[in-house]
């Protein structure tokens, strides 16, 4: 209950946004997804779990290097070949700095820090049975970890279709597609936060990814883009995940 309140309140500051502000009102409701997380974390007293710093900075550093330098490279290589392929599409110059923070901070820490900081955290603490091995990697993670990705991170999504106030139904394959992805990377995003102990990694990963997606795809077309997302993530799961989870 407590965590379907406070995820409720985000979406009616969303869609109110939206209604007042119109385009653009993304920095606004997602600022308040940061303030809404950081008040829930002090709410059950930033200790032990709420703390979303990680247990080993050092540790989390070095990772986040190493996705930042996969995510960047897959990045670039695609911004050339969209050059070389003539799909290159102009845009202002501070656009891809402007989205770079954008994807970072108020998408990546924002929804880091609010749904595997407090929401994954607080249905741990009443959710409480556990997994052995996850991806065939063996790691014990946690039910609740489990249904934060899946229903009150990924699923959640689908929302984003829907502003009641604004009378806006956007429902399509493209929307479905991308809650599917949410909700496996969602636990993904999940596990790596219970390894780390913080929300550091899994924002980095987080904002990255749909940074190469969304933000190269305005200047490389979303295909182009998808196929660096897609190989970033392949690379990712084969050299990093596993090593990640048992170093």
């Amino acid at each position: 209950m407590e965590v379907s309140v406070f995820e409720a309140l985000f979406f009616l500051s969303a869609w109110f946004f939206e209604a007042v502000v119109g385009e653009g009102y993304g920095w606004y409701s997602k600022a308040v997804m940061i303030v809404l997380g950081v008040f829930c974390l002090f709410l059950h007293g930033l200790r032990g779990k709420y703390n979303p710093l990680p247990r080993d900075l050092g540790f989390s550093l070095k990772w986040s290097g190493y996705v930042a330098v996969l995510f960047l490279s897959c990045s670039v290589t695609a911004v050339a070949f969209s050059a070389f392929l003539g799909f290159f599409r102009s845009v202002d110059a501070g656009a891809l700095p402007l989205d770079f923070v954008w994807f970072l901070v108020f998408v990546g820490f924002a929804e880091e820090l609010f749904f595997r900081g407090y929401v994954q955290e607080r249905l741990n603490e009443v959710s409480t049975g556990k997994f052995g091995s996850f991806l065939g990697v063996r790691f014990e993670w946690h039910r609740g970890t489990l249904i934060a990705g899946v229903f009150f991170f990924g699923l959640a999504h689908l929302l984003g279709a829907v502003n009641p106030l604004t009378g806006r139904f956007a429902f399509d394959l493209v929307l479905l597609g991308v809650t599917a992805s949410a909700c496996f990377m969602g636990v993904v995003l999940g596990v790596i936060k219970e390894k780390t102990g913080g929300v550091l990694l899994p924002a980095v990963i987080h904002g990255l990814l749909d940074f190469t997606t969304f933000g190269v795809g305005r200047v490389t077309g979303l295909l182009l883009s998808g196929i660096a997302s897609a190989a970033a993530l392949f690379l990712f799961f084969a050299f990093f995940f596993e090593r990640i989870l048992l170093s």
